[in-house]
């Protein structure tokens, strides 16, 4: 047994990693997060939860981050560290409810602690969390849910924290039905059928109350069930060949995710087979699966550090603690348990160190907050066009993000369909990146489109889509700039009827005309 002085030690030694882990990240703004900063500007402003005035498409995918970022705008404090700041103490929180959680699972107090402190030290789980999006927040929800759950919490409160959960991606709705029957299984045990009918009844009133609310908001506001950016990436219209292609990506994306996330997956493995009764342990790893169907029916996500599944890291730490907790239980017993708890500390600990060599480390200490080099291609084509772009010119973009918020007078026109229900709806499926529907990208006739090479827009795509018209209505460059844009080289699109006005915007820079079929 741990004493309770050596137990505080640790507690406050684990407490300090994240910031020690912070200082030798690479933190990157993902260019998505500045969609979800316009749109809480707007909403701040008193111009309605919209990406361009009048046009009421929902190109967000969380709407809770989206409403407290906006409460951040209100304020007039600066919207990107903040966006950092709550995702990082977001993830704290979710620490904290990690090592609850793995009490709750019956796991001693020094496993919870060292299985905590991996995650403390994961740094793709904090690159997740501080990119500017929800996945802090959602760490800490989906591991709340849970503890609360299992530890049968008043269950308004659990059917509130699901409908936060369906407000932050609209996906974790199948988490309630998991909730809902491990009540219901949980009558094996207390013998109170009622009562678990109950707790399940009232649990998802609670819950669906929430998720209808914004239902009824949603189709009142915006005119559909589900955010235009899930439209977007949705394969189910593109049909069934790209759907199957899609859960083949997706099954890809979640083993190379149980790779890089080894003693997390091997610890729960290891759990399963030492407490294969523990009834929260399996609805711990059902809650982790609850994310699969939205993985293959997506193929996955192209954002990096496995964005969609690394955010339950702080779930997965419960089951890795109640796999240690066995295993420095029979270190103390002789023969073969003590034999049986080296192997698997040893696996852990193996998985462990090639699961942290894995991170992006940067090797001199200090926060570096940098963006992508694509999105600082765009920052930079942005800033040049803004002093030539007049109040009723269109701008498009496949990056819409930080294109957007610098633009932020400009109306965006997003040829990829987040914030387009045109494009979302009728548009070719390019995976997990969105829809284009060439034909309406040109009848939208922006007065300028910024590409880059590599894109999924692609001059050719415009070209076959358009018959060769947009060729015949735009000049076109590429443009290349380093830095900032090295090593890529932007396609830049100017409307004919505009050239002479917008062309000022490429002074100075080295061009090269597109070559023309």
């Amino acid at each position: 047994m741990t004493d309770r002085r050596t137990l505080r030690l640790l507690g406050a030694s684990v407490a300090g990693l994240p910031l020690l882990t912070l200082l030798f990240l690479p933190i990157r703004t993902i260019d998505d997060a500045f969609i979800t900063f316009r749109y809480a500007r707007n909403l701040a402003d008193g111009n309605g939860l919209v990406f361009n005035l009048g046009e009421r498409v929902e190109g967000v995918t969380s709407l809770s981050w989206t409403l407290l970022l906006a409460f951040v705008e209100a304020l007039r404090l600066p919207v990107e560290p903040a966006a950092f700041v709550l995702g990082v103490s977001f993830a704290l929180l979710a620490l904290r409810e990690a090592y609850l959680l793995g009490r709750g699972l019956g796991a001693s107090p020094a496993a919870c602690l060292a299985a905590t402190a991996l995650v403390a030290v994961h740094g793709r789980f904090w690159l997740v969390a501080a990119n500017g999006l929800e996945g802090g927040l959602f760490a800490f929800l989906v591991v709340l849910v849970a503890r609360e759950t299992i530890e049968e919490a008043d269950t308004r409160l659990i059917g509130v924290l699901l409908g936060l959960l369906f407000m932050t991606r609209p996906e974790s709705l199948v988490v309630l039905p998991i909730v809902a029957g491990y009540q219901l299984l949980g009558t094996s045990e207390s013998g109170d059928r009622t009562e678990a009918r109950t707790r399940a009844l009232t649990i998802s009133a609670a819950a669906l109350a929430v998720a209808g609310a914004v239902t009824i908001w949603r189709l009142g506001y915006y005119g559909a069930l589900l955010p235009n950016s899930v439209a977007a990436k949705s394969a189910v219209s593109a049909g069934t060949e790209t759907l199957l292609a899609n859960v083949v990506s997706g099954l890809s994306y979640t083993v190379r995710f149980e790779i890089a996330h080894a003693p997390l997956i091997l610890g729960a493995a290891v759990a399963l087979v030492l407490r294969p009764a523990n009834r929260a342990l399996w609805f711990c790893l059902l809650v982790v699966l609850s994310e699969l169907p939205a993985v293959f029916v997506n193929g996955g996500d192209w954002m990096p550090h496995y964005r969609l599944l690394t955010v339950f890291a702080p779930v997965l730490a419960a089951p890795l603690a109640l796999c240690l907790s066995s295993a420095f239980e029979d270190w103390d017993m002789p023969g073969p348990a003590r034999r049986r708890s080296a192997w698997v500390l040893a696996l852990v600990t193996v998985s462990a160190v090639f699961m942290l060599s894995r991170s992006p480390w940067q090797t001199t200490p200090g926060p570096h907050f940098a963006f992508h080099p694509i999105t600082s291609c765009y920052q930079f084509m942005a800033t040049r066009l803004k002093p030539h772009l007049a109040p009723n010119d269109i701008a498009a973009a496949e990056a819409v993000g930080l294109f957007g918020w610098i633009l932020d007078e400009t109306t965006i026109h997003d040829p990829l369909g987040l914030t387009s229900t045109h494009h979302a709806r009728h548009g070719e499926y390019h995976l997990n990146w969105g829809k284009t529907d060439y034909d309406h990208l040109h009848r939208v006739r922006p007065a300028v489109l910024v590409l880059h090479e590599g894109s999924v827009v692609t001059p050719e795509k415009i070209d076959r889509g358009t018959d060769g018209r947009f060729a015949r209505d735009y000049a076109v460059w590429f443009v290349s700039q380093q830095p900032p844009c090295a090593p890529y080289r932007l396609i830049v699109y100017i409307d004919n009827e505009r050239l002479n006005r917008l062309r000022q915007a490429l002074n100075g820079l080295a061009i090269k005309p597109l070559p023309t079929s």
